[in-house]
């Protein structure tokens, strides 16, 4: 039986809005963006783990330690949690955006986490995977529901767990893997905890009494989850968001001490010498020179 594509608007919409599950405001769900030609957006500590679908044009995106990286309609990338997130349109684009914690089923969580181990094999770098079918008529359907109101928590649940039906269905496990290889891990709530909070506090300690655990626990979870010990994955932490901000234009030392609390510029030479082998000027010649040629 052959189906034709018709243009349809959804009825009774007034009915729908007033609605108690309707959302006005999307927490957990997803989102449908338009922007003109070189259109910028920022988010400096994103509160969700953004999966991005482009539909429409081309985009621009520096994510963390990736920067200026090139994604084209067909494409989705996943944006983790805390992130530092930059982008532009180069033409006239849209896409759709959906906003998660972690999965809502507990067999959608079990597969991220029994994905840990292939992560290990894989060699992450900010790179898309294509949109293929039947995700492009999902995303379709979603798409027109979206511009035509509907806008219930209803739908939003409905179809992130139909999102991840199709991927666990259609999509190999090396792919999905890569797409989610940022907030995978062996126990995905503690990960997410992790990512979650870890801008929030100065030290490892503050970490730990946020989440109600013991020491020993917390330090023995965090190596198996991280693959390393907290204090290593702190300190690479911020060593990146040093190289991050070494790599904008314009960038100055003094901006840089000040947003990244250290005492001195003294303790921040000392610092970069010490983790980077270099004065901090040198530091900024050649993450810009990096970045130019990257």
């Amino acid at each position: 039986m052959e189906t034709k594509h018709t243009k349809s608007e959804l009825l009774y919409i007034e009915e729908h809005r007033s609605c108690q599950n309707y959302m006005t405001t999307i927490e957990t769900g997803f989102k449908y963006l338009e922007f003109a030609k070189n259109a910028a957006f920022e988010e400096d500590n994103t509160t969700k783990n953004y999966l991005l679908f482009f539909l429409k044009g081309d985009f621009t995106i520096s994510c963390n330690q990736f920067h200026n990286k090139l994604f084209h309609a067909g494409e989705m990338i996943l944006i983790p949690r805390s992130s530092r997130l930059k982008g532009f349109a180069e033409t006239d684009s849209s896409l759709l955006s959906m906003f998660f914690d972690i999965p809502a089923e507990n067999c959608d969580k079990l597969i991220l986490q029994s994905l840990s181990n292939v992560c290990n094999n894989i060699k992450y770098d900010f790179s898309p995977i294509k949109i293929r079918y039947p995700l492009t008529l999902f995303l379709e359907v979603l798409t027109h529901c979206i511009k035509n109101g509907m806008s219930c928590a209803h739908l939003h649940g409905l179809m992130q767990r139909e999102f991840f039906f199709l991927l666990r269905g259609f999509y190999e496990k090396q792919e999905i893997a890569a797409l989610f290889h940022p907030i995978i891990g062996k126990e995905v709530d503690f990960k997410d905890f992790v990512m979650h909070n870890h801008t929030k506090v100065d030290n490892i300690e503050q970490l730990i009494s946020l989440s109600n655990m013991g020491r020993s626990c917390f330090f023995i979870k965090f190596n198996e989850v991280f693959g390393m010990t907290a204090k290593q994955w702190m300190l690479k932490q911020k060593n990146q968001r040093i190289l991050e901000k070494m790599t904008e234009p314009g960038v100055c030392i003094k901006d840089i001490i000040e947003e990244l609390g250290f005492d001195s510029q003294g303790n921040f030479n000392r610092y970069c010498k010490q983790h980077f082998g270099c004065t901090p000027k040198q530091l900024i010649e050649q993450c810009q020179a990096t970045n130019q040629t990257s």
